[in-house]
């Protein structure tokens, strides 16, 4: 994990405001409070983490009713979200490299076996 954070560090990037930012385009126009419990981030800590988002001009609120707003990308949070993409990738090819070449089919099935049970 401290691998990733530094390669997202070079992006400006937490990990959380990352997953954010990847929650954020697999679902516009979720709410906040949708993305913490999502993301299991505590609700005092999901408003100063879009709004830092905001501030970055990366994602805007949109008034879904009376109190909720939805959040969407920005040109520049799609751009930045196309880059964590690829970041994640890199990150778990190298990950996946550190696998023998010969385990690398039952190591996947596995892990495949532990998400689905999730």
């Amino acid at each position: 994990m401290i691998a990733l954070a530094h390669r997202l560090d070079a992006l400006g990037l937490r990990p959380t405001e990352a997953s954010v930012l990847m929650v954020v385009e697999a679902n516009p126009n979720i709410t906040q409070s949708d993305i913490g419990r999502l993301l299991g981030i505590v609700s005092a800590n999901m408003a100063p983490l879009v709004s830092r988002l905001e501030e970055r001009d990366l994602v805007e609120r949109t008034p879904m009713d009376g109190r909720s707003h939805g959040l969407g990308l920005r040109p520049g949070g799609r751009s930045l979200t196309a880059r964590v993409k690829k970041v994640i990738t890199a990150h778990e090819r190298t990950l996946l490299s550190k696998v023998p070449a010969s385990c690398r089919t039952a190591f996947m099935t596995g892990l495949r076996a532990i998400w689905e049970e999730s």
